[in-house]
């Protein structure tokens, strides 16, 4: 009887330059998105170039990844998450875009936005002391408080879901370093 010994080492330098890397810049395009201004009119089609082009990356992703119906890969999964994030990306410029348009005079500012104006202000520091009633604010100025708030929310979704799986992958190779079956079926 013969009894053959094999350690097999998957060298992964290919999976992080050609997939992982772009996965996280092409990701990182969404928070550029609110850093175009509304008025010009092109921040829509940029979001969704964006949008379109993590479509594009994710087929040629599941292409090169294994094929397996048990489990789905966290590349996958990571994936998924970034062109949802995409997706509320161009919703948002759209309607920022639909608010920017509007008369403040047929189309009355409410109370819901005149409160987010003012905590953009507070948060920005440009509170300059006085009440701005209704009529000294235009609906860019809204636009402007929700680009603010929509940039914070983006930028923290981004930069959760890309440390949740840094974390994830990190925790996966040191299972698979150490032999510890105990831990990686945890993760399951």
């Amino acid at each position: 009887m013969v009894v053959f010994k094999m350690k097999l080492k998957r060298k992964s330098i290919f999976y992080v330059f050609h997939i992982l890397c772009p996965m996280v810049l092409l990701s990182f395009l969404n928070v550029l998105t609110f850093g175009l201004p509304v008025s010009s009119g092109k921040r829509a089609s940029y979001a969704v170039t964006v949008f379109l082009s993590l479509a594009v990356f994710l087929t040629i992703v599941a292409s090169e990844i294994p094929k397996n119906s048990n489990t789905v890969s966290i590349t996958s999964v990571y994936m998924t998450a970034v062109i949802a994030l995409s997706t509320a990306a161009v919703i948002t410029s759209l309607l920022e875009s639909r608010l920017s348009f509007r008369d403040k005079y047929t189309d009355s500012i409410s109370s819901g936005y005149m409160t987010l104006y003012r905590l953009a202000r507070i948060c920005q520091c440009k509170h300059d002391g006085k009440n701005h009633s209704l009529t000294e604010i235009e609906w860019v100025d809204v636009v402007a408080a929700l680009d603010y708030f929509l940039f914070l929310v983006i930028l923290c979704a981004y930069l959760r879901s890309n440390c949740g799986f840094i974390c994830y992958c990190e925790q996966t190779v040191k299972c698979f370093k150490n032999n510890n079956k105990y831990l990686c079926k945890s993760q399951d």
